[in-house]
């Protein structure tokens, strides 16, 4: 029996820009079946009939931004690895994109092409991974579960907090109640020290703690254990910084300071989902896969490095359901 060639990829290309789609045109046709769309809303009517694997958007266009179409695009084909083209600072407009669009990436107009290729075929992968475990395994959906109750068990992943403010874990606790097991930590030396110690599937952090920015340490702990979850806590972020956290860090999500209850809960609700769904079929880890830190993490006061302790910390996994 003769080969068959593995069908190629599907990729969704919107911006309202007819020179931008000439360039994807060029850049991709070679490697992937490519769709293009001038606008928001006729993305939605293409996914309407045609399932695709990634979806590369343009931020501002008329009528319909990239995030507003992404979001419902997320509805549309939940499995598309969904990646946002943005040439301006716009602090409202990503953290929306993490927290509604749960976007891949963010790649900062105008870009290499190389780093754009690089990209999308990485989101190719991950896209096929996710596919493939929802093949095989039937997992509850990763789009739909924000609203979902999480049940307490002695086993449950616990959750740690960054913050130089010693009354912000307490103050989550109580907002999260008995359900859920929090620690607290000050520094990043003591939230190494916690990650050792306890069973953890969610980190809540600030952007800083102690004056140093804390993407090194997240991007660190995504990349050699994929199964935590980032929630970032914050008051002060700006565009930079949350792009270089989703980036680097893949946060699932953002809650604002100051805190309100019912956003608290959802948010790590939906976390401590996504850990146990990680936790249980790795496959899916692809999807939220890293670019290595561009810094270690700082060095300790005590002279040891962060980076082979968060290295050699006891893996959490379990296989949820076995």
């Amino acid at each position: 029996m003769d080969d068959v060639a593995p069908a190629k990829a599907r990729v969704l290309f919107v911006d309202d820009e007819p020179r931008v789609l000439t360039t994807m045109r060029m850049l991709f046709r070679s490697r992937y079946e490519v769709f293009f769309a001038e606008s928001g809303q006729a993305a939605l009517d293409l996914l309407k009939t045609q399932p695709v694997d990634v979806i590369v958007s343009d931020q501002r266009m008329p009528g319909m931004t990239g995030i507003e179409m992404l979001r419902a695009a997320r509805d549309l084909n939940p499995n598309a690895m969904r990646i946002l083209l943005t040439g301006y600072s716009d602090l409202n407009a990503i953290i929306g994109s993490i927290n509604e669009g749960e976007i891949f990436r963010f790649v900062n107009k105008p870009w290499m092409n190389d780093d754009l290729s690089t990209t999308v075929a990485r989101a190719v992968a991950a896209a096929k991974a996710s596919m493939a475990a929802a093949a095989a395994a039937a997992p509850a959906s990763t789009e739909n579960a924000d609203s979902a109750s999480v049940q307490p068990g002695a086993d449950a992943a616990g959750v740690l907090v960054m913050d130089d403010d010693p009354r912000v874990p307490p103050q989550i606790q109580t907002i999260l109640g008995p359900t859920f097991k929090v620690y607290g930590a000050t520094s990043m030396n003591e939230a190494v020290e916690q990650l050792e110690k306890n069973q953890i599937g969610v980190v809540i952090s600030d952007t800083r703690v102690q004056d140093h920015p804390v993407v090194s340490l997240i991007g660190t702990l995504k990349q050699h254990h994929p199964e935590l979850v980032s929630v970032i806590l914050t008051d002060r972020a700006d565009a930079g910084s949350a792009i270089e956290l989703i980036n680097q860090g893949q946060i699932y999500r953002f809650i604002t300071k100051p805190i309100h209850d019912s956003q608290c809960k959802i948010a790590v609700n939906s976390a401590v989902r996504q850990h146990q769904r990680l936790a249980a079929s790795p496959v899916l880890q692809q999807r939220y896969e890293v670019e290595a830190p561009a810094v270690p993490p700082p060095v300790a006061a005590g002279g040891t490095g962060l980076l082979d302790r968060v290295k050699s910390l006891r893996s959490w996994v379990r296989r949820l359901g076995s």
